[in-house]
């Protein structure tokens, strides 16, 4: 047996462990899927067993993984807690209050963010979903200190109207082309068919649950007027993971933008341009006029505008 362990060998295991999947516990710790395999697999042939068992849903833990998993918990443990009594004393930095509009990229910017100052010793940071009016409140009452939302770009002159007789700043991020988002077993996939309002009619819609985003449900295209408000089926959900597993498990389909890390390797989801479409998504963010932006936020609003504007 030649052990060459180290503290992070055993957290990636940790992760892996936790996250049930090496590919999820790779995107979570932003590094490769074949890296991290054969992180586990050399681990696994130091030790001279199985660790887990891998599976095409993800990986289950052996016997011998479960004993390994809960000495590598305690060594993990005590080592942080060496590090942080070595650590000198400081003060928490400011914060990362985040408002935004439901968008796994800016989720995605937001763990990103967090994960890279996962060292530090102590912090508070925070992520609200909502409607477009709701971020727009949360950041005029103070309960962030920036909000991210996105609406009809044809309405831009006037939600800047709005925002500056709030006292807020806007800034612009970029402007991007609606998609529709569907499974990639849905049956116009699988028959080679347009992927197009007028052939998904017949098909279900899901939708984020509020009277915020409607401008993105009525829909011109040419010379053709589509008002999904009005499909036969709609299903009105409340939270991102729902609606992108209802998609995933059926024939529903929804309205958003470009496909977000991870969106066909987790859910197996395709996102295709709405062709023909007069508008575009505007996204922005918030600030309450003259207001300085602390340096964690400055990294989140670099991430997301490095997501959005790569669309």
């Amino acid at each position: 047996m030649d052990l060459n362990l180290n503290i992070k060998h055993l957290e990636y295991f940790l992760t892996v462990a936790q996250a049930g999947s090496i590919n999820k516990a790779a995107q979570a710790l932003y590094i490769s899927q074949p890296y991290l395999g054969k992180l586990i697999t050399d681990l696994e042939n130091d030790l001279g067993t199985v660790l887990m068992q891998r599976t095409r849903s993800g990986i289950i833990l052996t016997p011998d993984g479960e004993r390994f998993l809960s000495g590598a918990e305690a060594v993990v443990r005590e080592a942080r807690k060496l590090r942080t009594s070595f650590s000198q004393p400081a003060l928490s930095p400011a914060p990362l209050i985040v408002s935004c509009t439901k968008w796994s990229h800016i989720m995605d910017s937001f763990i990103h963010v967090v994960q890279s100052h996962g060292h530090e010793p102590a912090f508070s940071h925070q992520l609200k979903e909502g409607s477009t009016e709701e971020v727009i409140d949360d950041v005029f009452s103070g309960q962030a200190n920036v909000g991210v939302i996105h609406f009809d770009s044809r309405k831009s002159g006037e939600v800047k109207e709005n925002l500056a007789a709030k006292g807020l700043a806007y800034h612009f991020i970029s402007q991007v082309v609606p998609h529709i988002i569907l499974s990639g077993r849905h049956p116009l996939i699988r028959d080679g068919k347009p992927v197009t309002l007028e052939n998904l009619a017949p098909y279900g819609l899901v939708r984020y649950t509020g009277q915020y985003e409607d401008f993105s449900f009525q829909i011109n295209c040419g010379s053709s007027y589509y008002n999904l408000n009005r499909s036969p089926k709609i299903v009105y959900l409340s939270d991102r993971a729902s609606l992108l597993h209802l998609i995933s498990e059926s024939d529903f389909y929804s309205i958003g933008i470009h496909d977000f890390s991870g969106q066909r390797a987790l859910y197996d989801l395709i996102s295709v341009p709405v062709e023909g479409c007069s508008f575009m998504l505007e996204f922005g963010y918030l600030l309450p006029a003259g207001t300085a932006v602390n340096p964690v936020t400055e990294e989140f609003l670099s991430e997301v505008e490095k997501r959005l504007t790569s669309l």
